[in-house]
């Protein structure tokens, strides 16, 4: 896969964000054009951040890679700005290879926010992934597992369907940025999750959702994390761990 880094920048405060301070310390975002002028046709290409909508270039830069013979076009978000029905249809038209990864790391909106940092949160990354789906863009949804959210995994599978999402990628809080510095109320033991997860898994594939537990096969890139590479981990046997459809 490659990655195309937008820079630290986001709108969100996650608790378990990788980058943590990362993005106070930013001189200035980075070259886009350049990563993008090293793409390889037939690639995967993901725009990651921070948070890839908070540029209004991100319509462009997408077109751009479409250019370049990219297979595929993922956005990794929080999915707030794609709210915005005018902004979600700029996506779209920018190429026909999108798909999107939105992040919900809730059933609701106090333990989504909670996570985000950010009060209203959720609604906007609901409606986001509505209106995405209403634009016809394929539309896959990240949680990462916290000690917060863990008991509540096959909730988030269904809201997730609800909203349209086609797959549900469960990844694991990683002890890295704000994540480390909390660690102990972020960070679960597997033990604790893995009952819940192999639930949530099975409630998922009931509904017609693909899964992937843990690290994908075909990259690490999901909400939070950004561009440190997690641990894989085996999927519990339960599970069938496919690659997500938005990733091709």
């Amino acid at each position: 896969m490659h990655q195309i880094f937008l820079g630290f920048a986001c709108n969100n405060a996650c608790v378990f964000c990788a980058q943590g301070a990362m993005r106070d310390r930013e001189e200035g975002p980075p070259d886009v054009a350049a990563q993008i002028a090293t793409i390889t046709p037939g690639e995967t290409v993901a725009f990651m951040g921070g948070e890839p909508t908070v540029h209004d270039e991100l319509p462009a830069w997408i077109a751009a890679a479409d250019a370049r013979g990219a297979a595929r076009v993922l956005v990794q978000t929080n999915g707030r700005r794609l709210a915005y029905r005018a902004f979600t249809r700029a996506l779209r038209e920018a190429s026909t290879k999108l798909a999107l990864d939105v992040a919900l790391q809730g059933a609701s909106a106090a333990m989504h926010d909670y996570h985000t940092g950010t009060p209203g949160s959720f609604e906007q990354t609901l409606r986001g992934a509505r209106t995405a789906r209403a634009e016809r863009i394929p539309v896959g949804v990240t949680t990462v597992v916290t000690r917060s959210n863990f008991r509540h995994l096959g909730e988030i599978a269904r809201l997730a369907h609800a909203a349209g999402a086609e797959a549900i990628h469960f990844a694991k809080a990683e002890p890295f940025g704000r994540a480390a510095i909390a660690r102990d109320r972020v960070v679960p033991a597997r033990e604790m999750v893995l009952p819940y997860l192999t639930r949530a898994a099975s409630e998922a594939q009931r509904l017609g959702l693909d899964v992937v537990v843990g690290a994908r096969e075909t990259g690490s890139i999901f909400a939070g994390i950004g561009e440190i590479e997690p641990v894989a981990e085996k999927a519990p046997p339960t599970v069938r761990k496919t690659s997500l459809p938005v990733l091709g």
